[in-house]
This record gives structure tokens, C-alpha cells and sequence, in this order.
């Protein structure tokens, strides 16, 4: 996995046009997208605004410190409003609403956790590490990221972040689109069954 951490719209848009690339020569155009928030509460007079954007593509992740941008990219506003790519996210309703006080929106957006549940965790509301420790690897339901509140109040803190934000926000992003990757795996090889039901098969070795 590479990290880039910055707050500069040139890095974020050469980083852009590197995944673009990748994106272009796969068959499957998934980016894997997270935001976390300035505030752990919002109001009406002083609602939550974006502070960190994750992008996961391939190998490579961006943690966008937007909070504190040198200036606004028109390049990830592109990116994100297009219907070109699929980005996928978790519980992705506020982050919607947030994105958009900063005057960035996502189209085309799939929200994982109305897409699948592990059938064999009986929590009612179920988070992306239950959900990643099912598809990806156990071991995401045993980890301890020390994450708390105080945590979470330091996402708008002025840069560079902490290390343990940034490999926070790097394995949440990962986490997404691994998870929303191989469920589309899943699901066109559910579909490819059926479609070549009728068809002898048999064993090819």
C-alpha cells in the first residue's frame, strides 16, 4: 500500500490522474472513499464540514487533509461528480451531506452496508470492521485501534496528522474498497452461474 497525505490540490490532482490511469485499464472501476469529520457533532449553526477524504484505487491511497487545502481542486471535483467510476463507501449518508458543505458531491456512490451484512453476526447494526473481518479477514474484528473520542477530535488539527490517523485513515479506506471489491466479484460470479447454468460443467484439470 502507498500513502499520500497532503493538503496540496497539485498532489491531490497528479495523484488523481495516476489513478485514472489505473482505472481506465481495469475492467472493474472501483475507488474506495471515506470521509471523517471536523467535529464529532454538528448543529444547525455550526454543522460538520469535511476535514479528511480518503481515495483507495488499486494499491494507492490519498488521505486529503481538505480541511486545510492550499486551494480547491476542480480536477477532484471532476472525479468525484462523474459517473465514469464506482466509488464505494460505508454508511455513506452524512458523508454525502458533509462532502457537500464543501461544495464536492459523488454520484455515483454505493453504500456497503446496504449492500451486505454477515449473515452470522447477530448485531443489529453492524460496522465495516464486522463486516471486513467476514469478507476480508478475521483478524479486523480483533483490532484495537485506540481510537477514541480524543482521537476523533483531531482530525481538523492543523498538519501534519499523527501517524496513527494516517494509518487509521489508510486501512479504513483499504478496508472499503476491498470489501466492496470482492463483493463484486461474488455477485458477477453468482450471476455467471446462472447465466451458464444449463451448461455441461465439469472439472477442467
Amino acid at each position: 500500500m502507498k500513502v499520500l497525505y497532503t493538503n496540496a490540490a497539485s498532489s491531490v490532482e497528479a495523484w488523481i490522474t495516476n489513478a485514472k490511469s489505473s482505472l481506465d485499464s481495469s475492467a472493474r472501476k472501483i475507488v474506495g472513499v471515506d470521509v471523517e469529520y471536523d467535529k464529532l457533532n454538528g448543529s444547525y449553526f455550526s454543522p460538520k464540514k469535511a476535514a479528511v477524504i480518503q481515495l483507495y484505487v488499486g494499491t494507492d491511497v490519498l488521505v486529503y487533509h481538505i480541511c486545510h487545502a492550499d486551494e480547491r481542486s476542480e480536477k477532484l471535483y471532476e472525479f468525484l461528480y462523474g459517473y465514469r467510476y464506482t466509488f464505494a463507501g460505508f454508511c455513506v449518508a452524512e458523508d454525502r451531506t458533509v462532502l457537500s458543505r464543501s461544495k464536492y458531491y459523488i454520484h455515483n456512490l454505493k453504500d456497503i452496508q446496504e449492500i451486505w451484512r454477515d449473515p452470522d453476526n447477530k448485531k443489529r447494526l453492524q460496522g465495516l470492521k464486522d463486516v471486513a473481518g467476514a469478507i476480508i479477514d478475521p483478524i479486523y474484528l480483533e483490532m484495537n485501534d485506540g481510537f477514541g473520542r480524543k482521537e476523533h477530535r483531531m482530525w481538523a488539527d492543523p498538519p501534519p496528522l499523527p501517524p496513527k490517523h494516517l494509518e487509521y485513515a489508510a486501512r479504513d479506506a483499504y478496508a472499503t474498497y476491498e470489501v466492496y471489491r470482492r463483493l463484486d466479484v461474488f455477485e458477477r460470479g453468482f450471476f455467471s452461474l446462472f447465466k451458464h447454468s444449463e451448461k455441461k460443467r465439469g472439472r477442467d484439470w
